[in-house]
């Protein structure tokens, strides 16, 4: 086990409950392009067409031949480009399920036959599916190109973001089709690291290139640039991939069934959520759909993903990301505290243990989306250096 000792857990109102919610099917689901680092989308569908789950919407002209298919069955509504024609949005309504929706179905194998498949079967597979995006290289954070060939492949079974949850019971669920995913996964690169918090229980993997590493410690010991960094760290001459453990389940479920599943489990959590917990929804979900009727009274902003390192979610891009496991709801801001510098800070926290909070052992606090004043430098007096477990100059 790898302990790390330097992080920052952060205090927050509003961790989610342990119990699982189904939402209802949404209305409208969506692609973004801020999701795909320097993707260019060469269209092969137009606003008012009809598609299926699975069907392929656009491949990359940056990457040719790496295709990006649809997340639901219905029709294309909208393709938001924003300032220089960036590619935005691609958002479908969706359909009542039918037959004349039904999804496109993709090649499937015995569990046993996986660990034989060739390479070039299982990236093509992968591909046709779309769920060749699940997969993001270190560096840089793309889509790997299909002709790429990964050092080892990191998978990501843990949570210490804020308001995060613990992945065990979603992984008791598709054990089954993780045990599978494993498999596959293991035919594309020669090692494959499963990285968990100590105590969580992992299916037996089959295929011997897998390997097992537990992390335990404050954020960001679940990060998996945090994992890299201590098994096997990228570099300009050795490209790594990376994935979350429901994408491996929605891998093995492909491979063994031929069914495009693209169902997640998310984190409805935060300050301004009445009954934080956790939902079964879909990836793209409208979040404003998704949050209605959820939330304080109030003005709030919906973020889609952790609220350290996710994105506002609103207008065209007011969906859930793809590689998203949290909705994170925070009070905006807009209260200015009169002589704020001069409180005593008993509902307040800082990392710098100046608030007499620090004396209130285990108090969570409500935070919201003001930073405290004006955009200010990262001034270096060590603070960031107390919180970082890598072995890099944070403040340089």
């Amino acid at each position: 086990m790898i302990k790390i000792k330097k992080g920052l857990d952060l205090p927050m109102v509003g961790a989610p409950a342990p119990e699982l919610d189904v939402a209802p099917t949404p209305r409208a689901v969506a692609l973004l392009g801020p999701d795909y680092v320097g993707l260019r989308p060469t269209m092969q569908v137009q606003e008012g067409d009809a598609v299926r789950l699975g069907q392929v919407l656009f491949e990359d002209k940056k990457t040719p031949g790496v295709f990006y298919t649809a997340p639901a069955s219905g029709t294309v509504s909208a393709i938001h480009r924003g300032h220089q024609r960036m590619f935005e949005s691609l958002v479908i309504d969706v359909a009542p399920e039918g037959p004349e929706h039904e999804a496109i179905r993709f090649p499937f194998h015995d569990v046993a036959a996986l660990a034989s498949l060739p390479r070039e079967d299982v990236v093509r597979t992968l591909i046709e599916s779309g769920l060749w995006t699940a997969l993001r290289t270190r560096p840089f954070s793309k889509v790997p190109a299909p002709d790429a060939e990964p050092a080892a492949v990191f998978v990501n079974v843990m949570d210490t973001h804020p308001l995060g949850f613990d992945p065990q019971p979603v992984l008791d669920e598709g054990a089954d089709d993780f045990a599978a995913g494993l498999d596959v996964l293991a035919r594309l690169a020669p090692t494959v690291y499963v990285c968990h918090a100590p105590g969580t229980r992992l299916p037996a993997a089959r295929a011997s290139q897998v390997r097992t590493e537990a992390f335990d410690g404050p954020h960001p010991a679940g990060l998996t640039g945090t994992h890299m960094h201590y098994l096997l760290p990228a570099g300009r001459h050795r490209q790594v991939w990376s994935l979350n453990y429901q994408d491996v389940i929605a891998i093995g479920r492909l491979f063994t069934t031929g069914q495009l599943d693209l169902t997640r489990v998310v984190a409805l959590a935060g300050p301004s959520v009445r009954k934080p917990r956790l939902m079964r929804t879909r990836i793209g979900v409208d979040l404003s759909e998704l949050t209605r009727g959820e939330l304080h009274p109030g003005t709030h902003r919906i973020v889609s993903g952790s609220v350290l390192s996710g994105r506002t979610a609103s207008d065209r891009l007011g969906f859930l990301g793809r590689y998203h496991q949290h909705v994170s709801v925070l009070p905006e801001g807009h209260d200015r505290a009169f002589l704020g510098w001069l409180s005593l800070g008993t509902d307040r926290f800082s990392a710098m243990r100046i608030y007499l909070s620090q004396f209130m052992g285990g108090k969570r606090f409500v935070m919201n989306t003001s930073t405290n004043g004006s955009p200010r430098a990262m001034v270096p007096i060590g603070a960031y250096e107390k919180v970082m477990p890598l072995d890099i100059l944070p403040t340089q």
